[in-house]
């Protein structure tokens, strides 16, 4: 049986980036445990890897991660990804990003991507199950993305659509309605997209969320996955076995839009689309957001997030780099054991204000850092 490519992290150099030093850093293949005292930089150290792997932030955007005083940042590494090693530097200022492998810039940055993955578990994660449904529609629509990388371009085209539609909505004296007209295709095309990879998707982590919730971390009840569509006749539910087409949706989207047109004008938006949906999971037929104690809410989402690494490897066929940021914790030992047996194989870092002796013993190859005021230091 063939190996899967790997994706490693040898080193990092950030400048500019947050509270983080401007020194260069290197990491075990293996395990990379950072501790530290609360905001001493942890969780920048692992967004910086974050930036350079998925070009993108985690916690905002390039100005949010920009040092104060300063106008740019750049990330520079030594990455293995496809089965070689390479030299990657990443600088970001105002809006825009360079990219650069071995010194040269890509054609496209979507052929760095598909060789690379990081599958991330952050402290703002453990709300996404109990709070606002936006946290919820852009954790789905992020994984339906590192799923299938083009999926990106679906989303900017709704983005698009759906800022010029609610414009012409807002018009004082109402919208010329032949051109409102004009925007009904192309938006139920790209909603139909976005509707069909996330019941999709939500089907596959729905079956993987519920056996590693029982089976793996060791909890008594069904999981199970739910989507609340704005839409009328839609599956409700995740835990089915058919694969949906966008074809399926695209007619019902222009009916939707028909129907709603009057209600949309009073409105000034629009009152029908994958904007407005919500997903959702439910412990023997429950909902998690008001029944689940806060230690199943915990455990459902080290399922859900374990599921979630266990479909993107499988998809991408990559070992990926397995970023893990103070949320270990929140479990006992014996279901933290657990839950680091199930990681994706791999590089894994992991921060904490100290290392749990479950990680110690997770990986032969471990390394221990020590984050003080934006400095790491190795200490083992």
């Amino acid at each position: 049986m063939l190996k899967s490519p790997v994706v490693l992290v040898h080193s990092i150099h950030p400048r500019n980036f947050r509270n983080l030093k401007s020194s260069p850093t290197e990491f075990s293949e293996g395990a990379n445990f950072i501790s530290g005292a609360n905001g001493q930089g942890k969780t920048n150290l692992l967004e910086a890897i974050y930036w350079l792997i998925s070009l993108r932030g985690k916690r905002g955007n390039i100005q949010d991660a920009i040092s104060k005083g300063e106008d740019w940042f750049s990330i520079d590494g030594n990455l293995t990804f496809g089965d070689l090693k390479h030299t990657v530097s990443l600088r970001a200022e105002g809006r825009s990003k360079k990219l650069l492998i071995d010194g040269t810039t890509p054609k496209r940055r979507r052929d760095y991507l598909q060789l690379v993955l990081a599958v991330d578990f952050f402290p703002e994660d453990l709300l996404i199950l109990i709070m606002e449904p936006s946290l919820r529609r852009r954790f789905i629509d992020l994984a339906c993305v590192q799923y299938f990388l083009p999926h990106e371009e679906v989303l900017r085209k709704f983005k698009r659509v759906l800022t010029q539609r609610n414009s012409l909505l807002k018009m004082p004296g109402g919208p010329n309605m032949g051109v409102l007209q004009t925007f009904d295709t192309p938006f139920a095309e790209s909603a139909s997209e976005i509707t069909s990879a996330r019941l999709n998707l939500l089907s596959q982590l729905g079956k993987r969320t519920d056996e590693i919730f029982r089976e793996g971390i060791g909890e008594k009840y069904i999981a199970a996955l739910h989507y609340h569509p704005s839409l009328k006749n839609l599956p409700d539910s995740a835990d089915f076995e058919k694969q949906f087409e966008p074809l399926e949706f695209r007619n019902k989207y222009l009916e939707a839009l028909e129907r709603s047109r009057g209600r949309d004008i009073d409105a000034g938006r629009t009152t029908v689309g994958p904007h407005l949906d919500d997903w959702g999971m439910s412990l023997d037929g429950k909902p998690v957001r008001t029944f689940a104690s806060r230690g199943e809410v915990r455990s459902a989402m080290f399922a859900l997030h374990l599921a979630r690494f266990d479909v993107l490897t499988g998809k991408r066929g990559i070992e990926p780099v397995v970023l893990i940021d103070d949320v270990m914790s929140e479990l006992d030992s014996k279901r933290r054991a657990r839950v680091l047996e199930l990681l994706p194989k791999g590089q894994v870092f992991l921060t904490a204000c100290d290392p749990p002796p479950e990680v110690v013993k997770f990986a032969s190859d471990f390394a221990h850092f020590e984050m003080t005021a934006g400095e790491v230091k190795r200490i083992d």
